[in-house]
């Protein structure tokens, strides 16, 4: 049975849930990610979940993050290259994937399947032959076109291959800027960090809010976030 989030403005799957936000159906603001990540995480305990369906649901759920981060940090830096409705191509390519792949499941399941027995000659007999007009710089056009193509997926399988900094190291970080200085702000802070960084970094700062070693003040709902030791 594929996961389902159940929340009380949504019920359904993940993407769908991600689509909706990304249209702006549905505000951000109001998705706890804290219990979508509860929900999957005693889905997984209760049954085998494959690495395919775990790597999806870190692919949606990273994105679901970004987005939430983007309305708590505004100025969040944004990527030059990133484009605003490549999210949303994302999400219908990776619907159409997951029917696709319902439908193949449902034909191997069934009886419904052949395989034809073709003779494969001894000899295959060219019967192509390329127009005049096409040359050897039309096919590196071509080819140039097609690596443009698949250069987002190769750029999420190299940023797969990046290291994370995990919420645990930045929490020592926290402290160890705390032992120097008694107060900072979170801006000052990540100045030239990455969006990953940022990310995870506020993640660190809730952390230590939520055990009471650290204490913030922030003026307005936009301004830079103050922190303090813990008195």
């Amino acid at each position: 049975m594929a996961f389902e989030v159940k929340l009380p403005q949504y019920s359904g799957p993940l993407h769908a849930l991600l689509d909706l936000i990304t249209q702006e159906k549905l505000p951000i603001t109001e998705v706890s990610l804290a219990q979508v990540a509860d929900t999957y995480v005693a889905y997984v305990q209760a049954q085998s979940v494959s690495p395919e369906e775990l790597a999806d649901f870190l692919l949606i759920a990273a994105k679901l993050l970004y987005l939430k981060s983007r309305t708590i940090l505004p100025d969040l830096p944004c990527e030059a290259e990133e484009d605003p409705g490549d999210l949303v191509r994302q999400l219908k390519m990776y619907e159409a994937f997951i029917i696709a792949s319902k439908a193949l499941e449902k034909i191997y399941q069934s009886s419904l399947r052949s395989f034809e027995h073709i003779r494969i000659p001894s000899v295959i007999a060219s019967d192509f032959f390329p127009p005049p007009s096409v040359t050897s710089s039309t096919f590196i056009h071509v080819y140039q076109r097609l690596q443009k193509r698949l250069e987002p997926w190769l750029r999420l399988r190299r940023a797969s291959l990046e290291r994370i900094v995990s919420v645990k190291e930045r929490i020592t970080h926290l402290q160890n800027l705390l032992k120097e200085r008694a107060r900072f702000s979170f801006g000052d802070m990540m100045k030239g960090a990455t969006k990953t960084d940022v990310v995870v970094s506020f993640l660190a700062l809730l952390e230590m809010l939520r055990e009471k070693t650290v204490h913030v003040t922030q003026q307005d709902p936009f301004c830079d976030i103050v922190i303090k030791r813990s008195s």
